[in-house]
């Protein structure tokens, strides 16, 4: 079916009319659960499933004080407005009448083994008439009453979608590369209600905005996941005497302590040039280093300018590196040989043979330099000013997880800004990041 002529009303993301309520309600009386009835009207199960818990009220046979879960601690009295003489009025839950004058009246409700499962709700039950517990009814009337009430509670004074300064100003975000959760979060709010990250996403996708899904980097569907193919035990190796990711402690797994770090490589054509990377767990700081190929010699050889560079600080954000099993990363005598004698520099740990996730934070990175230079890319094109010039933007960029600050500025706390200087790396600030493949003037 052509897009143009694709007519079908498409019902998600849009409330319940009456008349859906209604045969809800009818359906419920005929016995039927909530994924046929989600069938039949063309929604979401987990959609009726919600409107039926939210929506059900409490039908009472009889209001009893004694039923009511404040029995004990309630201290109501002279509710009726009437001081009884010669009779004995202590409290409201003596009298006979008072319980239908409470506010504060909540029931036991009773256990029904009929409800249970799917079935949350007495309509259709065949003992309806007969049984004397509190039921909980879905009435489509009254269903729809608490809906308009609760649309006249939720109107709020002004919203920034109002506001076409605020969204102008989200769009340019967007459209220079910014996520849209960044772009809420360092945009200033001056006025009205702020909208919430999921109203964002779907304003973009409805054309609602100055900017479209093609500046979402990750709006395009992942590619399916291989098979799992069989280890070949030749290659374990080097993952003896302690150098396992299963020799790390739970503690050194799970939490990002000083000191920690992933490798990896990105390689654009096999054979040409390509880029080594390390990740500083604890800030997310992330070293992009040219490399012209994938020999162990280049690996070592960028390690020891780095350490050269660094000095005493280079164990700070660097002892502890989890990395591949990639040819490249086998030589971990040298790697974890220090260039100035013979104590190790840092300690070298593979993670297990096609198990990515074990290294999940430096994979993530590699999402943001594909985005810069795709796959099939090759980096022997670029000069290595600008590929650094690439990863100094990534690592500028406002992360979550560092409480919306950068991995710059996280570094520039351990190591000092004259270190990062001398490394390449300055700060930008996020109304001058770019983060689109143009280039920056």
């Amino acid at each position: 079916m052509c897009q143009i002529n694709y007519t079908t009303e498409n019902k998600k993301n849009k409330p319940l009319n009456q008349v859906e309520m209604g045969k809800i309600e009818t359906m419920l009386n005929e016995c039927y659960n909530a994924t046929q009835i989600a069938e039949a009207l063309e929604r979401n199960s987990s959609c009726i499933q919600k409107e039926i818990k939210n929506f059900k009220v409490v039908i009472y046979t009889r209001k009893k004080c004694k039923a009511c879960m404040n029995y004990n601690s309630c201290k109501q009295s002279k509710l009726c407005g009437y001081n009884l003489s010669g009779e004995r009025c202590k409290t409201c839950k003596d009298c006979n009448v008072a319980m239908e004058l409470c506010d504060k009246y909540e029931p036991k409700l009773e256990k029904c083994e009929r409800l249970k499962g799917r079935k949350k709700v007495c309509n259709g039950c065949p003992n309806y008439k007969q049984c004397r517990k509190v039921k909980l009814v879905y009435i489509a009337e009254k269903a729809w009453k608490q809906h308009e009430e609760n649309k006249k509670k939720s109107k709020k004074k002004m919203k920034e979608i109002e506001n076409v300064e605020y969204m102008d100003a989200l769009s340019e975000k967007i459209r220079h590369g910014i996520s849209p959760e960044v772009a809420l979060q360092t945009t200033e709010n001056k006025r009205g209600e702020r909208i919430s990250l999921p109203t964002l996403y779907l304003r973009i996708d409805r054309g609602l905005m100055k900017c479209k899904n093609i500046d979402l980097r990750n709006k395009l569907k992942r590619e399916p996941k291989e098979e799992k193919r069989e280890r070949n035990p030749n290659r374990e190796k080097h993952r003896a005497n302690g150098r396992s990711y299963g020799d790390l402690s739970e503690e050194e797994k799970t939490q990002k302590l000083d000191g920690f770090a992933e490798m990896d490589t990105v390689e654009g054509i096999k054979g040409s040039k390509l880029l080594m990377t390390l990740i500083n767990k604890k800030t997310s700081f992330l070293f992009g280093i040219p490399i012209s190929n994938k020999k162990q010699e280049n690996i070592i050889k960028e390690l020891d300018k780095l350490e050269i560079t660094m000095k005493d600080k280079f164990k700070l954000i660097l002892e502890k590196i989890i990395t591949d099993n990639g040819c490249e990363f086998l030589d971990y005598e040298g790697i974890e040989k220090s260039k100035n004698g013979a104590e190790k520099r840092l300690s070298l740990y593979y993670a297990d043979p096609y198990a990515s996730y074990e290294k999940g934070q430096i994979e993530n990175q590699h999402r943001l330099i594909r985005y810069f230079y795709p796959k099939g890319v090759d980096f022997a094109k670029y000069k290595d000013s600008d590929i650094i010039e690439k990863i100094n933007r990534i690592n500028n960029y406002p992360r979550k997880n560092l409480g919306w600050s950068t991995p710059y500025k996280e570094m520039e706390k351990i190591i000092g800004k004259e270190l990062l200087n001398k490394l390449g790396f300055y700060e930008i600030a996020i109304e001058d990041l770019n983060m689109t493949r143009k280039k920056v003037a």
